[in-house]
């Protein structure tokens, strides 16, 4: 291994360095680390001695690995090699970075590399300052490994160890950012008994700077978030550097004494904690005093390092949570969005009906009535709600397309054989009618004018039949619209059943076959009970998918919410014939919510739109019959969820 062997000075310039054993070599090799360095098989005509490490082994890829300085802290990197990279035992995911700390050991095939760090190193040129820097990610790593006491005065120890013992059970219960930044500024104030204000800010998005999401002082006074002044000086240090901070006499500090933000409010001393996880700073929580100039000391700094640790576990964690809540939610809509582009008529059903459910669910939690006072819809159950609406059509992707997607009575195919058999017959009386005249002529040799007379007779009795024929195509074009609600079966069908034609080779042929006669007698809707069944069936294969899905126990409930959305109060209903309180109060919810969306949708072939006041009126109806809530029909109404969604 051909390398410089010469340690460089710790002049700022060389800031860590690598010692090298293995591969080949018997006495360890010093490698001074600047801003890069890549670790490989073969030097780079790209890379000077200095930013390239060559392991000429063949175990070892040609750019296996590299570490790069991000202001005082170093990573490592992964280069997508073929043995991989391995710090303290553990193989880097190729493509990440990995934080390195003082004394971790890479392993490079056979090399055995250590970092060392020369941060904390001390400068003799530097005048000694107020200011006490603390490395975060040494407590964050210490409360992983739950690292040994602090040396210190015992009192003290076993005082800060309750008090971070509390922190960690309290915050390890709190399932919501707003409830966790509330406890955090509690325990500071308990904490630290000399503190008068505290702030927490925090990234919206990895990239994105840090924003004020609380402020507060001793005596509770909540500050205006959007005029909350800080020292930009102190957060940049924080941040950058992943280092906490304390200055005592912050006034006197020549690092920070200038800064007008210090001088305007007054702060005497003050602590900076990053919210430090996986190398990834969260924000910070920063705490100030402004009347004692020794408020805090380096074991109160090194609590807060501390409370910042377990805070940034449970942001972490919130952020892990909502970030499956996301993909859960997305997942959910785009498979909604692809079933029900099976049926561009239905499009956009499933979204509107959640949108209604969660808002006539909010609008009953809201009710004041005797009857759903005690009613309350947690924010899980709101979730259960939403998703089992959205899901609640999901078995229609087994049901199949023709059925799903018809119009009218009679399937478009069919209607086209119908018209076909309406002109064959037609032109079967014709040829009939024409080749009688003809054999008859022939017969008896009919005089010209005799011959014209019978033709005339012949074509009165054929336009008689075809205007026959054209009345009854307009009775089944009229009985194939599909209806609403119950109508009486048409009765002019059964002369057409009746009707016969022969063919041309004289067969006696119905124009109306039995199974159209049934699917035109249909007196609701444009589905034969056989279809019906197939529809209806949609309701139990949802159900049989949502099962299958591992659902939270926030929201075990989905499936059977969405199974009961066709049951009726009254044991009408389908697929299991619920009554009464055996149906749950969410499932009614979405009932009367499906129930308005498929009466005022106005893009379903099959119907016209009804207005709202109409579909009001029906599903009135339907509770006066017994087969709908009328208590959440009524709130439905009076908070006119139509319109809030």
């Amino acid at each position: 291994m051909e390398q410089e062997t010469r340690m460089a000075r710790s002049d700022g310039t060389v800031m860590a360095y690598l010692e090298v054993t293995g591969a080949g070599t018997s006495e360890p090799v010093i490698f001074p680390l600047h801003d890069e360095v890549v670790i490989g098989r073969e030097p780079q005509d790209s890379l000077g001695t200095e930013k390239f490490l060559c392991i000429p082994e063949h175990t070892i890829s040609r750019r296996h690995a590299r570490i790069r300085r991000r202001g005082h802290s170093y990573f490592v990197e992964d280069l997508h090699s073929f043995n991989g990279t391995f710090v303290l035992g553990t193989r880097l995911t190729p493509g990440s970075w990995h934080p390195l700390r003082d004394g971790d050991e890479l392993v490079v095939s056979s090399a055995q590399i250590v970092f060392h760090s020369l941060i904390d190193a001390p400068d003799d040129s530097q005048p000694t300052i107020i200011t006490r820097a603390v490395d975060a990610t040494v407590y964050t790593g210490s409360l992983e490994s739950g690292a040994a006491m602090l040396e210190g005065d015992l009192e003290q120890t076993v005082r800060k160890l309750h008090a971070m013992a509390q922190v960690g059970i309290a915050l390890g219960a709190v399932t919501d950012r707003a409830t966790l930044i509330e406890k955090i500024m509690n325990f500071i104030f308990e904490l630290f008994p000399l503190a008068d204000r505290a702030f927490i800010l925090l990234k919206k998005n990895p990239n994105e700077a840090l924003t004020p999401v609380a402020a507060r002082r001793r005596d509770g006074t909540v500050e205006d978030l959007t005029r909350v002044r800080m020292s930009q000086t102190i957060i940049d240090e924080v941040v950058h550097n992943k280092r906490s901070i304390l200055s005592v006499d912050t006034l006197a500090d020549r690092h920070f004494g200038v800064q007008e933000s210090i001088v305007d409010q007054a702060i005497r001393s003050v602590m900076c904690v990053p919210l430090l996880l996986e190398g990834e700073c969260l924000g910070l929580i920063q705490v100030d005093a402004s009347s004692n100039p020794y408020a805090f000391k380096e074991p109160d700094l090194e609590m807060l390092t501390g409370v910042c640790a377990e805070t940034a576990v449970a942001l972490k964690n919130f952020q892990l949570y909502s970030d499956i809540e996301q993909l859960l939610d997305g997942f959910v809509r785009a498979s909604v969005q692809a079933i029900e582009e099976r049926d561009p008529a239905t499009a956009g059903h499933s979204f509107r009906v959640a949108a209604y459910s969660e808002g006539l669910a909010k609008a009953v939690d809201r009710a004041d009535t005797p009857e759903l006072r005690r009613i309350e819809f947690s924010r899980d159950q709101l979730r259960e709600i939403r998703y089992a609406a959205l899901l609640h059509d999901f078995g229609k992707v087994g049901v199949r397309e023709h059925v799903l997607r018809k119009e009218k009575k009679l399937h478009h195919a069919d209607m086209r054989l119908l018209e076909q058999r309406f002109k064959y017959a037609q032109a079967c009386l014709e040829r009939q009618a024409y080749r009688s005249l003809a054999e008859r002529h022939a017969q008896r040799e009919l005089s010209i004018h005799a011959f014209r007379d019978e033709k005339r007779r012949i074509e009165e009795n054929l336009e008689e039949e075809c205007a026959r024929l054209r009345q009854f195509m307009e009775a089944i074009r009229a009985a194939n619209e599909p209806a609403i609600s119950h109508t009486a079966s048409a009765g002019g069908l059964r002369d057409v059943m009746e009707y016969l034609y022969h063919d041309t080779d004289g067969c006696a042929m119905p124009l109306l076959e039995e199974a159209e006669f049934s699917a035109l007698s249909v007196s609701r809707g444009c589905l034969t009970e056989d279809e019906r069944r197939q529809i209806e069936s949609h309701v139990v294969d949802s159900y049989s998918f949502l099962i299958l899905i591992p659902w939270t126990r926030d929201l075990s409930g989905v499936p059977s919410i969405a199974h009961g959305h066709h049951e009726k109060l009254d044991g009408s209903g389908y697929p299991m014939r619920l009554r009464g309180n055996e149906i749950g109060i969410q499932t009614r919810i979405l009932t009367i919510c499906d129930i308005y969306d498929a009466l005022t949708a106005g893009d379903r072939p099959y119907k016209k739109a009804l207005s709202p006041a109409q579909a009001l009126d029906l599903i009135d109806k339907e509770c006066r019959d017994g087969h709908l809530d009328p208590r959440l029909f009524n709130v439905f109404v009076d908070a006119k969820v139509w319109l809030a969604n």
